[in-house]
């Protein structure tokens, strides 16, 4: 089935499915991370997860087959709260980014925008603007697909993307450094989907959770080196036996 992506697919369901919930992002999205979750630390895991979260009760409301806005940002961050708790601040790191670059290619690779990303980019093998139409397509996606506000900036040797209203922070206050791992999982997803191969580094500088005003990522405008390749990217991750 076509699933295309417009700004008007995405609306709120006119049915609040969480009292007091005042943003919202897509169902599908948070499917395809919960999928890539299981994929990697099994079922029983994301169970035990979504029961110490809170939203073993809800997660059948909240999720969808299609992009609409039936996800409260509170549940991505509760669950990856409990990520941390039982896995340990490591995991939250590895196993939210893993799984949020993994998801990308199922929420939004059958989407005509991306279809023409591809498109355009398969055209336009030498255009320096390769990496800041990559860069377009997924802040797009991101935006459309939540009520996150995403603008794109440009230095000489970086794009800098300032997301408000960030779903991988929402709520979240007195960290000590930057906790938006799903969304630079998300930003690598994307570019490792668009250009098939991994080779943009991606940096989280300035988060909400810290006290600033927005996140802010960084995209570098140039590949790993050779020597850069393969190191610190998922990191090692031992799980406690009961979970493996």
């Amino acid at each position: 089935m076509q699933n295309n992506i417009s700004v008007p697919i995405y609306q709120r369901n006119k049915m609040s499915v969480m009292p007091g919930s005042d943003m919202y992002f897509s169902g599908k999205i948070l499917l395809s991370y919960l999928n890539e979750l299981v994929s990697l630390v099994g079922e029983k895991s994301v169970i035990m997860i979504l029961k110490r979260s809170g939203w073993i009760d809800h997660v059948r409301k909240i999720v969808n087959t299609r992009h609409e806005k039936t996800a409260p940002y509170e549940a991505l961050v509760d669950i990856n709260q409990q990520v941390e708790e039982i896995f340990g601040n490591t995991a939250l790191k590895t196993l939210v980014y893993s799984s949020a670059k993994r998801s990308f290619a199922s929420s939004f690779g059958g989407t005509e925008v991306v279809r023409d990303t591809l498109h355009w980019l398969h055209k336009n093998t030498e255009s320096t603007l390769r990496l800041r139409v990559s860069l377009e397509t997924i802040s797009h996606l991101l935006q459309a697909s939540s009520d996150q506000k995403i603008k794109i900036e440009e230095s000489s040797s970086h794009y800098h993307l300032t997301i408000q209203q960030c779903v991988a922070c929402w709520g979240v206050h007195g960290k000590s450094s930057p906790v938006c791992f799903y969304t630079v999982g998300m930003i690598r997803g994307g570019l490792h989907y668009l250009f098939g191969r991994d080779e943009y580094p991606v940096q989280e500088l300035a988060c909400s959770a810290t006290g600033d005003k927005a996140c802010e990522f960084i995209v570098r405008k140039f590949p790993f080196s050779v020597n850069e390749k393969g190191s610190g990217k998922t990191g090692f991750l031992t799980l406690p036996p009961h979970l493996r």
